[in-house]
């Protein structure tokens, strides 16, 4: 699985999930694999370490539940009419 992350079990799931996601929104994961693996095994810690989907890029450190943001952020559909991808590279535009 995952380099990033000792959960494997949790990654997949993590990663099905924002699959669904992709799909659901008419959408793709990033297809850069090392990209989606970076970001996908960070989220998937903080899953593991706070039991929400806290967004690696955009989160401060350490990690701030009342500030921080959960993924998709409020401002990924923005991000993606614009510049065709979300911040993070996650999710993209077919």
């Amino acid at each position: 699985m995952s380099s990033w992350t000792s959960h494997d079990v949790e990654y997949a799931k993590l990663l099905e999930e924002l699959g669904g996601i992709a799909r659901r929104e008419g959408l793709v994961l990033n297809p850069d694999l090392e990209r989606l693996d970076k970001v996908v095994g960070l989220m998937t810690e903080n899953l593991v370490a706070t039991g929400r989907r806290y967004c690696p890029c955009k989160q401060s450190h350490p990690l701030d539940p009342g500030a921080d943001k959960v993924c998709p952020c409020p401002e990924w559909k923005d991000e993606i009419d614009s510049a065709g991808n979300c911040f993070c590279r996650l999710f993209y535009r077919q």
